[in-house]
């Protein structure tokens, strides 16, 4: 069966992917900037934090992190992206891994923030949860916090409407959509918010509590 997301797509994007978020203003990089800045808001970060950044692509969303102070750890499924990273990110422990498969054993800790942006929508949402529990009670530190930016949509209606602007730029993956990620992460054991930052992208916000 073929991989719907090979790697090899990503190695070649990644030299051009940050002029991507820059020129692409409509879908699906609509503010993508205020994305990335409300996941930093939101981590609350304080120098010397742990943070996993899963995806980390060309680590645009680890750099504020690793310039407030924090330690930075990060993996990606694509090489090449890797290899912009590492330019931006010299001090990061970077790793060749995908997340639909077991972190490598370097990363068998617990971490005091895990962010992630544009990634998860690669997965369908049982998949999207079954990755969220084990990151929870593996690797999030008590008093700790997961971030998830991505592609989201209130509901099918917005993303519907999404879909119809965006026109031939439109393509089918799997979007969240909060009405049905809520309840869903809640029946498992994780509540959530959901912070809607544009027309086709928002965060979801897991705080575990302290021990």
């Amino acid at each position: 069966m073929n991989d719907p997301f090979p790697p090899e797509d990503f190695d070649a994007w990644a030299e051009s992917y940050d002029q991507s978020t820059l020129n692409i203003k409509g879908f699906p990089f609509t503010g993508y900037d205020q994305v990335l800045s409300k996941v930093f808001e939101l981590a609350n970060a304080h120098p010397g934090m742990s943070i996993l950044d899963l995806g980390i692509g060309t680590g645009n969303l680890a750099l504020p992190f690793a310039e407030l102070g924090c330690e930075i750890w990060g993996t990606d499924f694509s090489a090449a992206m890797l290899a912009q990273a590492r330019i931006k990110l010299p001090q990061a422990q970077l790793f060749h891994a995908d997340l639909r498969a077991s972190l490598p054993p370097e990363l068998n800790r617990r971490f005091d923030r895990i962010i992630s942006a544009y990634v998860f929508h690669h997965f369908e949402l049982a998949q999207k949860i079954e990755i969220i529990q084990k990151l929870v009670r593996e690797h999030v530190a008590p008093d700790g916090r997961l971030l998830i930016a991505d592609i989201a949509f209130p509901n099918l209606a917005a993303l519907e409407a999404v879909k119809h602007a965006a026109g031939d730029e439109w393509e089918d993956e799997f979007y969240w959509l909060a009405d049905e990620t809520l309840p869903t992460l809640a029946a498992a054991g994780l509540p959530a918010a959901f912070h809607l930052i544009s027309s086709c992208a928002g965060i979801f916000e897991i705080t575990l509590p302290a021990s």
